[in-house]
């Protein structure tokens, strides 16, 4: 049996502190395989965004989180490396990508801070050969968030995660903002991306059709609890718990009458 990559064992995360703090997730357990999508879903408010954030480092947590062979600090205090092989996509890719900077600059930074991992001969070539990894042209490069669309600035945002050399990408509702065409693209990276680099993804999200496509396996949160958790297909054709079933049931509900899942404002 495969070692998981990453396992967490009774995550706990609390908001506030004495008697106004709010536990947000309780108990939560699950694991990802090198080269596996685990996609945790559930409705607004249910957690799912908070384990994200204390994968990454953004909370602190009780429990344990096992990456590789380390156990993951409790606080936010991480390693540089640490940090490096487990990067985040936000859902808002505008507000990730500082305004002031060109965009290759963006993802030059990165191996200004992580020297180790950078490629040899020219900074430009290597950043250009990045981004048309990710499908955007070379002249790119010297164009600011603003003068591009969200699809674009998403794809950024997978590049300078890419330029990490990351071993877990975690996409949190990394395609809810973005048009349903620009999505199934951006999708479609992903899951090349994780063929061709054999990285591990914790995949955030409501949209139960998004996780069809993308995700080997599922986590079903509840009220910061994981609820139902196994391989897609199973899930999907046998739920086990009445809240997964409920999920799936208005999923399909959507699709009878709008005939797509996801809608967005954004064109690419």
């Amino acid at each position: 049996m495969t070692e998981p990559l990453l396992e967490a064992n009774d995550l706990d995360v609390s908001y506030g502190r004495g008697r106004r703090a709010r536990r947000v997730v309780s108990k939560a357990s699950f694991a990802i395989a090198p080269a596996e999508t685990l996609a945790l879903v559930g409705e607004s408010g249910s957690g799912k965004t908070t384990v994200a954030r204390a994968v990454v480092g953004l909370v602190r947590y009780d429990g344990e989180l096992v990456f590789g062979d380390d156990r993951v600090p409790l606080t936010p205090r991480r390693s540089r490396e640490l940090r490096r092989q487990i990067p985040i996509v936000f859902q808002d890719p505008r507000s990730s990508l500082n305004p002031r900077m060109s965009i290759g600059g963006i993802i030059g930074e990165v191996w200004s801070t992580h020297p180790e991992i950078a490629p040899g001969g020219d900074r430009r070539t290597a950043i250009a050969e990045l981004l048309g990894r990710v499908g955007l042209d070379e002249d790119v490069l010297d164009r600011r968030a603003a003068q591009l669309s969200g699809g674009q600035c998403q794809r950024v945002s997978i590049a300078r995660a890419l330029a990490q050399r990351p071993r877990l990408l975690v996409c949190d509702e990394a395609v809810s903002a973005l048009d349903v065409s620009v999505q199934a693209q951006i999708l479609q990276l992903l899951i090349e991306l994780k063929t061709d680099l054999g990285i591990s993804m914790l995949f955030i999200t409501h949209d139960l059709g998004v996780v069809r496509q993308i995700a080997d396996s599922v986590a079903v949160m509840q009220h910061g609890e994981i609820v139902e958790i196994g391989a897609t297909e199973q899930v999907f054709t046998s739920p086990a718990h009445a809240y997964t079933r409920e999920l799936l049931d208005a999923a399909l509900d959507l699709v009878a009458d709008h005939g797509t899942t996801t809608t967005g404002d954004e064109q690419e």
